[in-house]
């Protein structure tokens, strides 16, 4: 409904472009993630979707950053999935793609949690996107020193999923009185990122 033409993605859309007006003057906002892991295999649609939101947001914002998500953030798409999505719906339209690669304002977000590649593949694959169009990518979610150490020995931004355990809120921590004596959500897998494995 979001990511086809018409009222939903419409309505996406505008709601970015609300979110960039209530940000625009905030020296932190600097980058839009829309959509966290997308599920759709209309690769099509999602990045028409993309190219309308960041449209919509640097009308706001001029140069603000706006990623780019691809199937589930993967970062990469397996090859057996080849086999049982018809191509037109993996193929990103071409005047998007050609829009792709003249931006100067997207990134290509990724996550890792394991999979068909190595973490160096992972890397590599991210690379050959950068690369082949034009744009930096960000590996904005992992729990792997393995991907923080090959991204940073290749330059690629990155960011490791820990924020959901900055909190002391719930029953993990005594109950304590909200909001006078707690702080965080503990939400999205609480402590899943865990500071067990410093990188």
């Amino acid at each position: 409904y979001i990511l086809s033409p018409g009222e939903g993605r419409d309505a996406f859309v505008r709601y970015w472009r609300l979110m960039a007006e209530a940000v625009s003057s905030h020296p932190s906002a600097f980058a839009v993630e829309s959509m966290n892991e997308p599920m759709s295999i209309r690769r099509r649609w999602m990045f028409d979707t993309w190219r309308d939101i960041s449209n919509a947001v640097t009308e706001v914002v001029p140069g603000m950053s706006v990623a780019l998500l691809d199937i589930g953030e993967g970062s990469f798409i397996p090859e057996w999935a080849t086999k049982y999505i018809h191509v037109e719906d993996l193929d990103i339209a071409s005047d998007t793609l050609k829009w792709i690669k003249s931006s100067n304002n997207l990134f290509y977000a990724w996550h890792w949690y394991g999979g068909d590649l190595s973490p160096r593949g992972a890397v590599e694959a991210m690379l050959a996107i950068q690369n082949d169009w034009n744009v930096p990518s960000f590996a904005t979610e992992f729990m792997s020193c393995d991907i923080w150490n090959n991204a940073s020995a290749a330059n690629v931004s990155h960011s490791y999923w820990h924020y959901s355990a900055y909190c002391n809120t719930g029953p993990a921590f005594g109950n304590r009185k909200v909001p006078d004596d707690t702080f965080g959500a503990c939400i999205l897998g609480w402590a899943g990122g865990t500071n067990i494995k410093p990188c």
